[in-house]
């Protein structure tokens, strides 16, 4: 296997700038696109340090941007947004910072809809009692918190258009 040539540290910092300026990114992305390229590892640091004093990479911009789109479009809740956020090493006050996007109201009508379109999809004729686990399962794997998934699931406008 031929092996990949190393990049210059101009040439990183000219695609690094480029990349900032087409979409939001965290400074771990960018760690690791600096170890794909071969960039020399004691010049990270200098790099990165030098994108964020010239306010390309932001890592508090980029969790409010990512908290606004996993919510907003993938419909994530707050529990897989924080998990998301804490696999690019973002630091947990700036999560907690960033979640602060999400309005509570819209938060409960969001998980609400998401639960009476997955109990459309579940056959009528299924018992309630395993409709709820599936819907607990589901609400789970989307990231919402138990208590808000229970309180939702007991909630009888959600089972008011289906005939047990």
């Amino acid at each position: 296997m031929k092996r990949k040539k190393e990049m210059s540290l101009q040439d990183a910092r000219a695609r690094l700038e480029e990349l900032c300026v087409r979409s939001e990114q965290c400074s771990f992305d960018l760690r690791q696109k600096l170890v794909r390229w071969g960039v020399e590892r004691g010049s990270h640091d200098g790099l990165i340090e030098a994108l964020t004093s010239a306010r390309f990479v932001d890592n508090g911009r980029f969790a409010r941007a990512y908290v606004r789109d996993k919510y907003r479009f993938d419909r994530w809740g707050r529990m897989k947004i924080v998990r998301g956020l804490m696999a690019k090493r973002i630091d947990r006050a700036t999560i907690n910072e960033a979640l602060q996007e999400i309005d509570a109201k819209d938060y409960a009508r969001n998980c609400f809809m998401l639960l009476k379109a997955k109990l459309r999809q579940i056959p009528a004729e299924t018992e309630r009692y395993e409709a709820k686990q599936k819907l607990l399962r589901f609400g789970a794997a989307r990231g919402y918190e138990a208590s808000l998934l229970l309180k939702l699931l007991d909630n009888e406008r959600l089972w008011a258009s289906r005939k047990d």
